[in-house]
């Protein structure tokens, strides 16, 4: 369909920009403060997938495992993609391990991964009051950095990158902005 479309890539992802990575990474955080900035809508996909399944993520993996929460979110994509031209979009760190769901992804959004060390994206879930990463896994570290190291060259298809280790959360913010003007992303003179 893709091949068929008179349509370019710019003009298929219009004005919405998605942020990838890890979680932990500030995607859903500076997404809303770029936004706010930028005056466009943040959302976040688990909460669109919330709202329609009408229970949380958790439930909804429970209920239907994986499979069907991979379902749901690419139905989700799929209705923001239908409703907002212009926005900026927070997903959850395994959306890139589901092939058709990424490749929507990559055609609709200009994506930027936000990316910080292992360390960071620990301390900033724990931080978070998730202790679920470490609860009785001595080896949780050395599996977060498996994680990244798989997902890297999943990451590194985004159109942008932006590292927030050891950055202060403003400035992580500012440079996210800084980062979608100079790239275009939300158009001119956003």
């Amino acid at each position: 369909m893709e091949a068929l479309s008179s349509n370019t890539p710019e003009q298929l992802r219009a004005r919405r920009v998605c942020l990838i990575g890890l979680r932990g990474a500030g995607k859903s955080t500076l997404g809303a403060m770029a936004a706010q900035v930028l005056h466009v809508p943040f959302l976040e996909l688990n909460i669109e997938i919330e709202d329609h399944a009408g229970m949380p993520v958790s439930e909804v993996v429970a209920l239907y495992g994986t499979d069907g929460y991979r379902q749901l979110e690419s139905q989700a994509l799929s209705r923001i993609v239908a409703t907002h031209d212009s926005l900026i979009l927070a997903v959850a760190g395994g959306v890139v391990a589901e092939p058709d769901t990424f490749k929507t992804l990559l055609a609709h959004f200009h994506t930027i991964w936000i990316k910080a060390s292992p360390e960071e994206h620990m301390n900033r879930v724990r931080s978070q009051g998730d202790t679920r990463p470490m609860a009785g896994n001595p080896e949780a570290m050395e599996q977060l950095r498996a994680i990244l190291r798989s997902r890297e060259p999943l990451y590194g298809r985004a159109q942008a990158e932006l590292d927030t280790s050891g950055q202060a959360l403003q400035a992580s913010a500012d440079d996210l902005v800084k980062l979608i003007r100079a790239e275009g992303f939300l158009g001119e003179g956003v």
